[in-house]
């Protein structure tokens, strides 16, 4: 049940296109998870007017808390340095000089090796995080374009965007399982990175599937302390 969709525009097409080509590449995700599930078609759910002007109004603060006995024990200070800069960053995009800095530093000689094992897990993942983020902004664009600046366009998903939502999620939740028990600051970090861009695809839609209360707004449950504490 449910009214029809009343427009698509061409901008949501275009989007969709996009979303549909994207892929991500084995190089750049964390102990090479699974690859990314097609998007096809799944179930019901709507988009919903009064969802859509959530976003807007909220105010999310960017907070990740770690318990420091947590961290890798890294010896290298340029290692160190390194990592605490991407662990502190957002990942919406890695600056080229991060970039740079970070491959510079994993290429060099260092006795440290479990530092530099930490590094690159640290750089693969963020380089997951920001391809996958922006997937999840295309959609999240696609699903405003379908309900309208106001939610005049209130309508069941097509079957097409059903699926997308459901491969996200799978996506998501395989990402997140794929860390091990020694890697709960990493597995955080990711979850705040994308948990933020997940719940803004959840509030656009009624009657999503049950699973999705799985998806948390900041990963920082119980844990304490703060990356950006420990920069210095």
């Amino acid at each position: 049940m449910g009214p029809v969709l009343r427009s698509l525009s061409s901008s949501a097409r275009w989007s969709l296109r996009s979303l549909q080509s994207a892929s991500f590449s084995s190089a750049s995700l964390h102990r090479s998870p699974p690859p990314v599930l097609p998007f096809a078609a799944p179930a019901v759910h709507r988009i919903a007017g009064s969802d859509c002007s959530l976003p807007l109004m909220l105010s999310l603060r960017r907070t990740f808390s770690v318990n420091t006995s947590q961290l890798p024990y890294i010896t290298d200070p340029d290692i160190e340095s390194a990592f605490k800069d991407l662990m502190a960053m957002s990942w919406d995009e890695i600056p080229d000089s991060m970039v740079n800095t970070t491959k510079k530093t994993l290429s060099k000689s260092s006795e440290d090796k479990v530092g530099q094992e930490a590094l690159a897990n640290i750089f693969r993942a963020a380089e997951a995080s920001v391809e996958f983020g922006g997937v999840l902004i295309s959609l999240r664009m696609v699903l405003d374009d379908l309900s309208g600046v106001t939610g005049e366009n209130v309508a069941r998903l097509p079957e097409y965007l059903e699926d997308a939502m459901k491969a996200a999620y799978n996506r998501y939740m395989t990402y997140l399982d794929s860390f091990g028990p020694d890697e709960a600051y990493l597995r955080k970090k990711v979850e705040t990175e994308l948990g933020t861009k997940m719940i803004h695809l959840k509030m656009r839609c009624s009657g999503i599937g049950s699973e999705w209360g799985k998806v948390t707004l900041l990963g920082t449950s119980g844990i304490s302390g703060s990356y950006v504490e420990h920069r210095a």
